[in-house]
């Protein structure tokens, strides 16, 4: 094999290999802020001088190539410029995996921001987490917030080795790396889940005072007796949180997702509180 054949092999390798990848649900995470602008240009710039050095190849076809080239190249740019996208790096202190944020807003009237989520372990590859994006609209958020405030991105905890927890300004959220868990019921609950039990029973029996800590939010049930009306108040991070202190309706079992969710919450419909057994 000429050199001239082996620069083309490895060429098509990697363009294979980077078509895959988009069908996929991985990303090229150092490529993702230009879009496919780098290897665009990178195939024009080998293609030229492969084509201006072989003397088995017209000069006039390399040349047609470009000018067939240029337009795509500009078409992409151009897209990704008007959906520019910034990118956080949340390390893990388990020293096992890293959570890639990429974020942009749009406004029209309000400001949205759009939150995507990717899966890395060596800063490579991403997996995306699809079913985990966010978007937050702003509701007359203080000046000076920006995106990563929103996301409360600099106040990030890991949780667990698996679970990244966001004090955002519509409430906490969790960022889940691995599937959820199997939806298979353990023949004894956890002493975690137990108490969680005792906690949504003592809700069902309308006995105020009961409480329970998650993740750092203490729960605390609550009563009524003129209204007769039982709800939860959380409290995000002693009373310190983006949202320091919320309502609660109820804790229900979501099968599909293998969680208990906080139900009818004051900033929000519902909150991933605690895998099931």
């Amino acid at each position: 094999m000429t050199k001239t054949k082996g620069v083309l092999v490895v060429l098509g390798i990697m363009n294979v290999l980077l078509v895959v990848i988009h069908f996929s649900e991985f990303h090229v995470l150092f490529i993702k802020s230009s879009g496919y602008i780098i290897p665009i240009v990178f195939n024009m710039v080998v293609l030229a001088v492969v084509g201006f050095r072989s003397l088995s190849v017209r000069n006039a076809w390399v040349i047609v190539g470009l000018f067939l080239s240029l337009p795509v190249l500009l078409v992409h740019s151009f897209i990704v410029w008007i959906t520019e996208s910034s990118y956080a790096h949340i390390e893990s202190p388990h020293d096992q995996q890293s959570l890639v944020v990429e974020y942009r807003d749009f406004t029209l009237g309000e400001t949205t921001y759009f939150y995507s989520f990717y899966k890395t372990k060596f800063g490579i590859l991403g997996r995306s987490l699809e079913d985990q994006s966010l978007s937050i609209m702003s509701r007359d958020f203080p000046s000076g917030i920006d995106a990563e405030d929103v996301l409360g991105l600099h106040s990030a905890e890991w949780v667990t080795a698996e679970t990244v927890r966001l004090n955002t300004w519509e409430g906490m959220v969790e960022i889940e790396l691995e599937s959820f868990p199997s939806m298979t019921t353990s023949s004894s609950p956890t002493a975690e889940e137990g108490d969680l039990m005792t906690f949504i029973k003592a809700l069902e029996n309308e006995v105020s005072g009961q409480t329970i800590t998650i993740h750092g939010n203490q729960l605390e049930t609550r009563y009524d007796e003129a209204s007769g009306q039982s709800w939860i108040e959380v409290f995000d991070n002693a009373g310190e949180g983006a949202i320091p202190t919320q309502q609660c309706s109820r804790i229900e079992e979501d099968e599909l997702q293998g969680h208990y969710m906080l139900v009818e919450c004051t900033h929000q419909w519902e909150y991933p509180l605690q895998p099931r057994g």
